[in-house]
């Protein structure tokens, strides 16, 4: 009866976490559209998105160290991880950058459903190198997925090819 109890606790914990993501993600890109309609300057906003990031992550490092428990292993070595780090930081500035840019050409729901797609990316990315197995029912799944995307993309009333090509090239 208690681990029942625990079950159904941890269930709904699970389904109000995954609510606010929801919320919170749909405020954040509303609010992306919001403000490149008023500074319509991708690249600096993207600039200033990531040197915030870098600035808060550094300043909650220095308060509370014990956020991150894998930098002690790196004492010594913190300039060899940007080797590392540079490159995703340049993918990611990229991507950022691009989804950021197709928001002045195309509607927040034609560019979210085109964002699934994501799933189906990182899942055939995971096939490819062995961390996950195709099988039916996974087909099935990324073929409905790709499905409802391409609904979406062929259905949009305001189609543009450019912010379509800009947000293809951020999902990757």
């Amino acid at each position: 009866m208690v681990e029942q109890q625990h079950t159904r606790q941890n269930i709904i914990f699970g389904f109000a976490v995954c609510c606010a993501y929801i919320a919170a993600s749909a405020v954040l890109i509303n609010f992306n559209k919001f403000l490149l309609e008023k500074f319509p300057f991708p690249w600096e906003l993207t600039a200033l998105h990531m040197t915030c990031c870098s600035v808060m992550s550094m300043l909650l490092y220095l308060v509370l160290p014990g956020l991150f428990p894998a930098m002690h292993r790196l004492e010594g070595r913190k300039l060899e991880l940007l080797k590392y780090f540079l490159p995703l930081g340049a993918f990611f500035a990229t991507a950022l950058y691009c989804s950021n840019k197709a928001y002045l050409y195309c509607s927040v729901a034609f560019l979210q459903f085109m964002k699934e797609g994501n799933v189906v990316l990182a899942f055939l990315l995971c096939c490819a190198v062995g961390l996950q197995r195709m099988d039916r029912v996974k087909g099935v799944v990324v073929v409905w997925i790709l499905a409802g995307s391409w609904m979406c993309v062929h259905g949009e009333l305001n189609f543009t090819m450019i912010g379509f090509v800009i947000q293809a090239i951020s999902q990757f």
